[in-house]
């Protein structure tokens, strides 16, 4: 630990050792940031449970990238004493090597479900990043190597890879981005400054390489940063941006899925008020049916003794087996018939509503000749009109059309109307019936000079066996 303590604090420029950790620093929360993305089932990822080879490829050349351009600056900071060269081709196999192992092992890590024997294989691209660069370095000496140190780097790349893939794939929370990002600087510096304090340089006096370097090396090194530095920006610009258009995109589909939730919440509601109406109608429509037996049955029942009560009403006011006596017996003799002959008309209404309701009132459609049946009609209630002292006029245009329906039942709406209209109208009075074409309908009207309806009791009448007055003696 002291000579390897030795070898960085005597044998490095701090300044420069410090710009190869901030470089390592920034490409290693990059790597993770961008390998967050490429992770199967993260958002804006990897989908469907597949890895997203785009975001692992950029992840791997990001860390390639830092890789090496960790090693290139702590080169720079290297105090050996030698003016140092590099091969060209070897320098580019160096990186290109790594990029490609730190793919293999992140394809290993994510697709594979192998975070360990993933972690070692992007160990192992620092090992060859590091040991090829250091092969094309070019300088007026021996390598000596104390392979001991040399065994220690590459143990410590490779536990630390293991370890950092081994973190990663347990969580993508800021906690553990920082220990993973932490584990992969030391997998970085762990290797290179083990591996340096693992090499001695021994000069060769008889050769005098060229100067190679054309500037200061701390020039150099910043140019090796800022172009890293740009290359991460990119990376890590675009991780970012793609984070929150996945953040939006998770927040949009909880939005979503809550709109699912509440509208599949409200279905089961509805659902459950559909049954219950059902459930309601069923017993109303039993409850209709039950009612409408009842009326049937109550009306057949009643008009059988409704119809002997009027008919010896009828006997007892002709007086035809002799007169009653006292004369007072006449008029109660005329109230009962009147009252008889209102009850069975009310029955005969209800046993029509039963019908009705039951659905099985049945109508013997024809053709009506309309003026015909108004004109008859008319004729009928001359009597009534007369007895009561109104007028009964009427104006019926002459191309009255012929109707579609049930001569009877418009016989019997007629007859309704204007029984009622003679009924409340004062002696003296006048009851029209008018009926005439209009854009090609029908007009009926029914008027008359009695006293109307007050407007608050429209409803009542207009209800089933609606009376706005129900007693007998009503005006």
């Amino acid at each position: 630990m002291l000579r390897l303590y030795g070898c960085i604090a005597d044998q490095h420029d701090l300044a420069l050792l410090l710009l190869a950790v901030i470089v390592c620093l920034f490409g290693s929360y990059t790597t993770v940031s961008l390998l967050a993305r490429a992770q199967p089932g993260a958002a804006g990822g990897g989908r469907d449970g597949a890895t997203d080879w785009r975001w692992l490829l950029a992840a791997a050349m990001v860390a390639g990238a830092s890789v090496w351009s960790t090693h290139f600056v702590a080169m720079l900071a290297y105090q050996s004493g030698f003016s140092l060269g590099y091969d060209v081709g070897e320098t580019a196999l160096s990186i290109g090597a790594s990029m490609t192992l730190a793919a293999v092992g992140f394809l290993l890590a994510l697709a594979y479900r192998r975070p360990l024997l993933g972690g070692v294989m992007f160990g192992f691209s620092i090992v060859v990043m590091h040991y090829i660069g250091m092969a094309a370095v070019h300088v007026p000496a021996t390598f000596q190597w104390d392979w001991p140190y040399v065994a220690a780097s590459v143990i410590v790349s490779l536990a630390f890879g293991a370890a950092m893939m081994r973190s990663f794939v347990r969580g993508q929370g800021w906690k553990q981005q920082a220990l993973v990002t932490t584990l992969m600087i030391l997998a970085i510096a762990g290797l290179h400054f083990t591996g340096m304090t693992a090499l001695t340089m021994k000069p060769l006096p008889q050769i005098v390489p060229p100067d190679l370097s054309g500037m200061p090396p701390q020039w150099v090194a910043l140019m090796v940063a800022t172009v890293m530095a740009l290359m991460v920006a990119v990376g890590l610009f675009a991780a970012v941006v793609d984070h929150q258009m996945a953040s939006r995109t998770a927040q949009e589909a909880e939005r979503l899925r809550h709109h699912v939730a509440e509208l599949e919440r409200t279905k089961k509601e509805l659902q459950a008020t559909t049954t219950n109406l059902s459930h309601a109608l069923d017993a109303a429509a039993a409850a209709s049916q039950a009612k409408s037996q009842f009326l049937t049955t109550m009306s057949h029942e009643l008009r059988t003794p409704l119809n002997a009560i009027i008919g010896f009403s009828e006997l007892l006011q002709s007086e035809i087996f002799g007169p009653l006596g006292d004369a007072r017996y006449k008029g109660y003799i005329e109230d009962v018939l009147s009252s008889g002959k209102h009850l069975l008309s009310l029955v005969n209404d209800v046993l029509d509503f039963s019908k009705i309701d039951a659905g099985a009132l049945e109508l013997n459609e024809e053709q009506v000749n309309l003026r015909e049946t108004l004109v008859t009609t008319l004729r009928m209630l001359d009597g009534q009109a007369a007895q009561a002292g109104i007028g009964l006029e009427h104006e019926l245009a002459h191309d009255l059309p012929a109707l579609q329906g049930d001569e009877r039942r418009v016989r019997q709406v007629l007859l309704n109307l204007l029984s009622n209209a003679l009924k409340f109208t004062p002696r003296g009075g006048k009851v029209r019936l008018i009926a005439f074409t209009e854009m090609q309908e029908i007009v009926i009207q029914v008027a008359d000079t009695g006293i109307g309806i007050a407007p608050e009791h429209i409803a009542i009448a207009l209800e089933r066996f609606g009376q706005v007055d129900g007693s007998l003696e009503r005006k």
